[in-house]
């Protein structure tokens, strides 16, 4: 009978924690992968080097029934009966193992012992779930991804066909993220797009489930709820979202718009509910965003309109039948014209309707001309504004209305020079408009962008001033050359002695940095008369369109240092 010696420590049930010196047992020693070999009770005979490595012993004896642990709940001694492949736990002191043991048995005399091997398969473990959480999440944001989605649509609609449950869709964009990557850049787009994730998961908590498609598209599956509930969550969202974030020093103001679709009110199957979903958020976002709608199906025709209508856009843009209305802005001292901004007109001739340019600018966006459209926008206006001028106008500066991306592009700076080339105009005739949200706080891209066309001549003008809070110094910096009021500040002005003194403050800056002011929005002569009383600047609006250049006014201009 072959001699053994007992090295099971506390109760003949532990892991040995220090070498076994038993001849029998030395081969084992230099095995790579861990070795116990256990007795019929599971206690321990033998455990070699890797497995006292795997174990972490320290010195102490440790319970082998308590610390390798069938993934399965099965007890131990059951697994090493059945002589069989298992997965494992092993609990050690500073973290838990998982391994593969195979058990094989070993015969000793009448006695039979049991000889385990332990593969660690924690990494491969590790790795494994790594793929699948990838397979089924997006990577950026942890949310669930397109396959997700499916995998859970398969389970809801077996409930709608059965007509034992009730399922909501929501669609959701977020507002101004363009413009976030557009300015700041996309890394700092990507940690927007981890808070507003974050901000989404939290107001649906536990009520659904939350899906990243890609860009600043999202999607939400919530069932088993009332209707009211589920908008009550959306509200949640859109309230969430307009709450400022700060990033990397930076207030970011973005929003977010939402559709919802009911199923089976609005559908009984995923594709249906998905394109109602999309089709009341596209509701949303033409009615102005950061709001939440449900699908109506009069936005079937809606959108099929949209369409057509973004097909249009294309063609007037290629076959040059947009037009241009040039609105006239006055020096509010000696009423004189001083400048022109350019707007787009278009009349779709399928439909005979006439086009506004924010419409026209949200189809383009959408269709990705934006770009294009501002190019077409600084040509023709430039074409325009040279001709008026040799048949005897009197209109000093051209202003023309882009966007940032227009502006990033390295050739933008380039073409309008040409352009300006040649008609035979100065680059000082000729006015950019960019929003204030953009030069808030830009990026380099974005700074080069604004010096290197400054540096043409061209006079870039912010528009939308006072909707945001800039720091004029820095503003200046930049080279800009005149501030455009938002358009509800002149509105603001009657009755507000605290809005009028906004303006005049400003001025009285603009003055000592050497930009130039305008205001947009001036509808009343009572409007004009305030404006004309803070100092000079540019202003324009119904009053000038309705009443005709307005007469000469007895003020003396002030300021006029500030040249036009």
């Amino acid at each position: 009978m072959t001699h053994r010696t007992d090295h099971a420590g506390r109760g003949g049930r532990g892991l040995m924690s220090t070498k076994t010196t038993h001849h029998e047992f030395d081969i084992l020693g230099t095995v790579p992968v861990g070795v116990l070999v256990l007795q019929a009770d599971a206690s321990l005979l033998y455990a070699n080097d890797a497995a006292h490595a795997l174990f972490g012993a320290t010195g102490e004896t440790t319970n082998l029934a308590e610390t390798l642990c069938p993934i399965d709940g099965g007890e131990l001694e059951e697994h090493l009966n059945v002589g069989h492949q298992f997965e494992a736990i092993v609990a050690g002191p500073e973290c838990h193992r998982q391994v593969m043991v195979n058990v094989a048995t070993l015969q000793a005399g009448d006695e039979t012992d049991f000889v385990l091997s332990l593969t660690d398969i924690t990494a491969l473990k590790r790795e494994t779930e790594r793929a699948e959480f990838l397979a089924h999440h997006d990577p950026l944001t942890r949310l669930g991804n397109r396959t997700l989605l499916q995998s859970i649509w398969d389970l809801l609609e077996e409930q709608l066909r059965a007509g034992t449950g009730e399922v909501h869709a929501m669609a959701l964009d977020l507002d101004r993220f363009k413009e976030v990557n557009d300015i700041h850049g996309h890394a700092m787009g990507d940690m927007v797009l981890r808070q507003a994730a974050n901000r989404i998961r939290l107001a649906v908590g536990d009520a659904g489930h939350v899906f990243r498609f890609g860009g600043d598209e999202f999607f939400v599956l919530v069932d088993g709820v009332p209707r009211e509930e589920v908008l009550a969550i959306g509200r949640r969202i859109v309230e969430e979202m307009r709450r400022p974030m700060t990033v990397l020093g930076h207030e970011i103001a973005i929003g977010c718009s939402v559709g919802v679709a009911s199923g089976p009110l609005d559908g009984s199957n995923r594709d249906a509910l998905h394109r109602a979903a999309d089709l009341a958020l596209y509701d949303v976002k033409r009615a102005g965003r950061g709001n939440i709608a449900c699908f109506d199906p009069k936005q079937e025709q809606a959108l099929l309109n949209r369409r057509l209508m973004q097909a249009d856009l294309v063609l007037a843009i290629a076959d040059d039948r947009l037009e241009l209305e040039f609105h006239p802005q006055f020096d509010n001292q000696s009423g004189t014209i001083d400048g022109a901004e350019a707007s787009i007109r278009w009349t779709n001739d399928r439909s005979g309707r006439q086009v506004t340019q924010q419409e026209l600018l949200a189809l383009a966006e959408e269709t990705g001309l934006g770009q294009l459209l501002d190019l077409w926008t600084i040509k023709a206006a430039i074409s325009q504004f040279a001709a008026r001028r040799a048949g005897g106008w009197d209109c000093p500066h051209i202003a023309v209305t882009i966007g940032v991306g227009t502006l990033l592009r390295p050739d933008t700076a380039d073409a309008v020079t040409r352009t300006l080339t040649e008609h035979g105009l100065s680059p000082g005739r000729l006015e950019v408009q960019i929003a204030e949200i953009s030069v808030l706080s830009p990026n380099d891209e974005l700074v080069a962008a604004i010096q290197r066309l400054s540096e043409t001549g061209v006079r870039i003008v912010i528009d939308g001033f006072c909707s945001q809070r800039p720091d004029l110094g820095y503003l200046r910096s930049l080279g800009i050359g005149r501030l455009k009021f938002d358009r509800k500040i002149a509105e603001r002005m009657l009755g507000n002695a605290d809005a009028e003194a906004l303006v005049g403050a400003v001025w009285m800056l603009c003055q000592k940095l050497g930009i130039e002011m305008s205001a947009d929005g001036v509808e009343t002569a009572e409007q004009w008369e305030r404006l004309r009383g803070l100092g000079r600047m540019r202003a324009q609006g119904a009053f000038f369109r309705d009443s005709g250049p307005p007469p000469l006014g007895s003020r003396r201009p002030v300021g006029d240092e500030a040249s036009a």
